[in-house]
């Protein structure tokens, strides 16, 4: 009986550490939005031509940036989220003056 009940312990301690494996390789594991995703996204949001994209962590979120110039030569950035798709935010890139900036769904400008 010993022996069973050591087995016994002994598969629940190399399950366990085996759970503990698959959480901290899903808390580490990469977006879910690729690269080209993210820019496919952004490009239908905003046509025009890829000049830059960065991927960071902004408010405790993954994030990924792309900067387009349209077609009339406005570059714009469109921020997306890295786990959902969702676009956070559109701003017009005026040398990184704030000045114009505006967030999706708005028609007017802040300024």
């Amino acid at each position: 009986m010993k022996i069973i009940a050591g087995t016994v312990v002994a598969g629940m301690v190399l399950a366990t550490g085996a759970v503990g494996a698959v959480a901290a390789q899903t808390a580490t594991s990469p977006t879910a939005l690729s690269e080209a995703q993210a820019i496919e996204i952004a490009l239908k949001e905003v046509p025009g031509t890829v000049q830059e994209t960065e991927f960071e962590r902004e408010d405790g979120k993954e994030i990924f940036e792309i900067e387009i110039v349209t077609a009339d030569g406005v570059e714009m950035e469109v921020e997306i989220d890295a786990a959902s798709g969702t676009v956070l935010e559109i701003e017009q890139d005026d040398d990184h003056d704030d000045d114009d900036d505006y967030k999706k769904g708005d028609n007017k400008r802040a300024g």
